[in-house]
């Protein structure tokens, strides 16, 4: 791609996009994106996200390009729990993607609406979070506002295809007249987004908390957030896990809503529940069961016949696939995983584009040849290393777990996080 072909897109009311979606509404815009609600040619109604390319340095905007189209590509998740993208595409070099338009209302204008079937609504925004999970992908910004309730009070999550930093805050389409309130559902390892560069799924489970009590009390469990002031108590109290639990006591459900929310209010990450499912089993099993879509990647293949296999869900490589037993084959055992180096050879090179969270001796896979099991360790052996064996700089992470330099073993389904790539086990 040429920088000169990437022009300014200052689209309006009426407005043609693409020439095929004609903009009904401006809906806002942040620092990396605008967002329409447009109509095609036939009157069908969508929501239009283009990222604003033009405003990337031209030195950055092949690899931008790239990340986001990848991030498009990742992000297309058949669920009945999620919005779903119907198109994506380019105008003027900037890329977009089209979501169907559903008549909603957002979760933030019902909270404490005594007419809303809460446990129905809190059990579909899990399903939705379990599947964007085992997708590989981790929302990393949910508030209110990305849960979108429709006819009959069926809960949808939308915004979960990021431009940019996943977890990082956007100011740039507020006025800073008050602090911003999407802070009240960060997870407090990412105050300092700088120092985390893996983001993991227990970061929803933390946002969905603060959405729950908030559904519950009509309160954000750590106190008001109007001001400045506010914001460093409220970070203050959620590091030290200073929630009001006693606002939840008259309700006939309390003793559930209180183990869920003890689940996921924890400022230690490693505390809160480890996956969607710890909480979904907190919760009544006999109603609104979960209803999976038609033609649904959701699940990974389980049943072994020739061995693992590790796609590619998230990074520069999306939808690649290495299959284990190919790369390592007998007598071999080993395969080495890391950035792709000229300095370093791994088995298993990994594309970072953008960042650079993966270490060029990142980790390590070994099989048990008895068991014919496979096992993943954080870090990798180097004779010219004083430790010899070299553990990675970020960490290596299966589900919610850091891997340790002893190991841990991989199953199908698992998902593999090395910096801001995912992996997820799979057999085949």
């Amino acid at each position: 791609m040429k920088n000169n072909i990437v022009q300014r897109c200052d689209f309006r009311m009426h407005d043609m996009i693409d020439g095929k979606f004609r903009v009904e509404r401006v809906l806002g815009f942040s620092q990396t994106d605008q967002k329409f609600k447009v109509n095609d040619t036939s009157g069908k109604e969508y929501i239009l996200k283009l990222l604003k390319l033009w405003d990337v340095e031209s030195r950055l905007r092949q690899s931008m390009l790239h990340s986001a189209e990848n991030e498009i590509k990742s992000c297309r998740i058949k669920s009945n729990y999620l919005t779903t993208i119907t198109h994506s595409g380019r105008v003027n070099g900037n890329p977009y993607l089209l979501m169907e338009y559903c008549s909603s209302e957002e979760l933030s204008h019902l909270m404490s609406n005594p007419r809303l079937n809460t446990i129905k609504v809190v059990k579909e925004i899990l399903y939705g979070l379990r599947d964007l999970h085992k997708s590989g992908k981790v929302h990393g910004q949910l508030t209110p506002e990305d849960v979108l309730i429709t006819e009959g009070d069926h809960a949808v999550i939308t915004n979960y295809v990021t431009f940019g930093r996943r977890g990082a805050i956007d100011n740039s389409s507020r006025q800073m007249r008050t602090v911003d309130s999407t802070k009240a559902y960060r997870a407090p390892e990412l105050y300092r987004i700088e120092k985390c560069s893996t983001i993991l799924p227990t970061v929803d489970i933390f946002s969905f908390g603060v959405i729950l009590y908030q559904l519950l009390t009509g309160e954000l469990p750590f106190g008001p957030l109007n001001t400045d002031s506010d914001w460093v108590l409220y970070q203050t109290r959620a590091r030290n896990n200073e929630w009001n639990s006693n606002l939840l006591l008259r309700d006939e459900n309390s003793e559930m809503w209180l183990s869920i929310l003890n689940a996921c209010l924890q400022a230690d990450a490693s505390k809160r529940a480890r996956n969607i499912d710890e909480l979904l089993d907190k919760m009544p099993a006999n109603c609104y069961p979960y209803k999976g879509a038609r033609d649904s990647q959701v699940e990974a293949p389980i049943v072994i016949q020739n061995g693992l296999v590790l796609h590619v869900m998230q990074g520069d490589d999306c939808g690649k696939y290495y299959r284990l037993p190919e790369i390592a084959q007998s007598p071999r055992r080993i395969i080495t995983i890391g950035r792709a180096d000229n300095s370093v050879f791994n088995m298993i090179q990994l594309s970072e584009l953008a960042s650079t969270y993966i270490s060029r001796r990142h980790c390590t896979l070994e099989l048990d040849c008895e068991r014919d099991i496979w096992y993943i360790r954080d870090g990798q052996w180097c004779k010219e290393s004083k430790e010899i064996w070299t553990r990675s700089l970020n960490g290596t992470f299966v589900n919610s777990d850091m891997v340790s330099q002893e190991g841990m073993e991989i199953r199908p389904g698992d998902i593999i996080s090395i910096g801001g790539v995912k992996l997820r086990v799979e057999a085949y």
